[in-house]
């Protein structure tokens, strides 16, 4: 009689064990998703911001190339005037850049097979600086905004600003 009591109990542990190892297979399997969801979450924005970061290097030397094969680069991006005053509204992001970059606007080939929108930069003129602080309109340093947007998958978005200044010695 000792004997089939025993068996009876040991069901009953081993059924228990099996379903604490099943809450532990489980919680542990719940808590990989979750990793597995953030490591994709980690990668979007790195691919986003590869691809915005490589959009500003091609805005940055668009830039160059214009001042360089520009007569009067105070023309360029809509600069208003030659010697315009810098404010600090000049300096923040355009409002309407999730919606319609400013012109001149160019759109950039994707550099990442992931990436789900076109990344795109903006050139706009901040009007100039004199060299060395000083206000001599013969010697200019010109300041040019570059922005820059990036997407990775799913709504990974990236914006990127880099201000770009190109010091240009008048021939008079």
């Amino acid at each position: 009689m000792n004997i089939q009591k025993q068996r009876g109990a040991v069901l009953l542990v081993c059924l228990i064990m099996l379903l604490v190892l099943t809450v532990l297979g489980v919680t542990s399997m719940s808590g990989s998703t979750l990793q597995e969801r953030m490591a994709g979450g980690a990668r979007d924005y790195n691919v986003a911001f590869q691809a915005a970061e490589a959009a500003l290097r091609v805005g940055e030397a668009h830039v160059r190339q214009q001042v360089e094969a520009s007569v009067d680069p105070t023309q360029l991006f809509k600069a208003p005037t030659d010697c315009p005053a810098v404010t600090a509204a000049q300096w923040s992001p355009p409002a309407e850049l999730h919606d319609k970059p400013k012109q001149p606007a160019c759109q950039v080939s994707n550099y990442y097979g992931d990436s789900s929108g076109t990344t795109f930069f903006v050139c706009e003129t901040d009007g100039s600086i004199a060299e060395n602080r000083a206000f001599d309109c013969l010697s200019r340093t010109y300041l040019f905004n570059v922005d820059a947007t990036g997407y990775g998958s799913g709504d990974a978005e990236v914006h990127l600003r880099s201000t770009v200044a190109i010091a240009i010695r008048s021939q008079n």
